[in-house]
């Protein structure tokens, strides 16, 4: 019998990436998201704004539900409160939609920047802090989370994601070297960089994401209702230093330290965070590329997309 999944926020990089990993599993997905996903074999794509209550006649019988869907911009000088509170929404409107049909598990996303600033190697059991609305919306979609499972019995679970990149990452820290190595190529100029790049990250890429959702996913119907917490992380880092030489070496365009600063590059970010990855590996998942790997992928496809253009 063939299993269902429902995935929101299936348009974005990492839903396509897990729509992809569940069919290629055997899954037939429902694919929601507010910009209707792509239509493929497997996939049935649905556009669904999760802003507002969803019609129950929607929602079928799935052995996992995928909760993806949500605003991104971490940063509260690009994003206000307002923004923040439709993720919640969307949480919560999700949730009331299951309704009578009980799935076998309900998971979805949250982030390593819900951490308490300071924080070097947080595992699961670290105290979190709402340091920008970004974070208080997952620290919050995350309790929502955990108060449907112990209203319903279904298992659940909660992904604090590392930095998550590939070449369909418009975000972050990979992109935003790659879009600035390409103005300085057309000026003929070397890419500038300040600021606190000793600072170290973890990168898994998509397709290893994708892969680590999925394995713990389904390992969850059948269990023991209760939340469940898990950083998905790389198992290695790389400083912004390295970022920069990777790009250039991807793109051929020299990237230059101007200025050292100990500064964070905004408020809200949370400098060097190496998540504990000890829950996650004793699940028995491994990523396939490293840090350094993850972030020459997406810098090669991100470069290769604006070359195509």
């Amino acid at each position: 019998m063939t299993q269902r999944a429902l995935v929101t926020g299936a348009a974005g990089s990492i839903g396509e990436a897990v729509v992809g990993e569940l069919v290629d599993r055997g899954f037939e997905v429902d694919a929601w998201d507010l910009v209707e996903p792509r239509d493929r074999p497997g996939v049935t794509p649905v556009g669904v704004d999760l802003r507002q209550p969803v019609d129950p006649a929607l929602v079928r019988d799935y052995r996992l539900v995928v909760h993806l869907a949500s605003v991104t911009e971490n940063r509260d000088d690009r994003s206000s409160l307002l923004d923040h509170l439709h993720s919640l929404a969307m949480t919560a409107h999700l949730l009331d939609a299951l309704g009578e049909r009980v799935p076998g598990a309900v998971v979805t996303t949250s982030s390593q920047l819900v951490y308490e600033a300071g924080t070097q190697h947080p595992d699961e059991r670290a105290p979190v802090a709402a340091t920008t609305g970004f974070a208080a919306a997952k620290i919050a979609s995350e309790a929502f989370l955990e108060a449907y499972g112990q209203r319903s019995g279904v298992p659940t679970a909660v992904f604090r994601l590392a930095n998550i990149v590939g070449p369909a990452t418009r975000r972050g820290v990979v992109h935003d070297f790659v879009r600035r190595a390409g103005e300085a190529a057309a000026a003929g100029d070397a890419v500038k960089i300040t600021g606190s790049t000793h600072h170290r990250r973890s990168f898994l890429s998509l397709a290893d994401c994708a892969s680590a959702l999925v394995d713990l996913s389904d390992a969850l119907p059948g269990s023991p209702a209760g939340r469940r917490v898990f950083n998905v992380a790389n198992l290695d880092s790389v400083s912004i230093a390295d970022v920069a030489d990777v790009v250039a070496a991807v793109t051929g365009v020299d990237f230059v330290l101007e200025r050292h600063s100990d500064e964070l590059a905004w408020r809200g970010d949370a400098g060097t965070v190496l998540p504990d990855t000890a829950r996650l590996t004793a699940a028995g998942w491994r990523p396939r590329a490293s840090s350094r790997e993850a972030v020459r992928q997406a810098a090669a496809g991100l470069w290769a997309s604006r070359a195509g253009r």
